[in-house]
């Protein structure tokens, strides 16, 4: 697969445009953090809230509730990147990681 603009270069997958920096701060925060990020981390607390409360095995519910830790893991890493010098932003990004084991 090409890019239009660049024959002959690669279009890279979704993951490792992140990782290799070639998409730019503001929707890596906004989107891939803030709003995708935080859907599904609570589409997920809101399904391991639902396995608890039928009293299914407890390594069920949690194991459920810490799938998403890698994904988290790797957004906070790639945002964590692009924003250099952007103290206020990386103090965000950590609270919100920290908020993705909470709830």
């Amino acid at each position: 697969m090409t890019t239009l603009g660049n024959p002959g270069q690669r279009k890279r997958s979704y993951f490792a445009a992140r990782w290799h920096g070639e998409v730019p701060l503001k929707p890596l925060f906004w989107w891939d953090m803030l709003t995708v990020g935080t859907l599904v981390n609570a589409l997920a607390g809101l399904v391991s809230l639902i396995l608890l409360a039928r009293g299914l095995h407890p390594g069920l519910w949690v194991a459920w509730h810490f799938l998403l830790v890698p994904y988290n893991l790797f957004v906070l890493l790639v945002v964590w990147r692009a924003a250099r010098d952007r103290g206020s932003l990386r103090s965000l990004a950590l609270c919100w990681f920290g908020c993705t084991f909470l709830f």
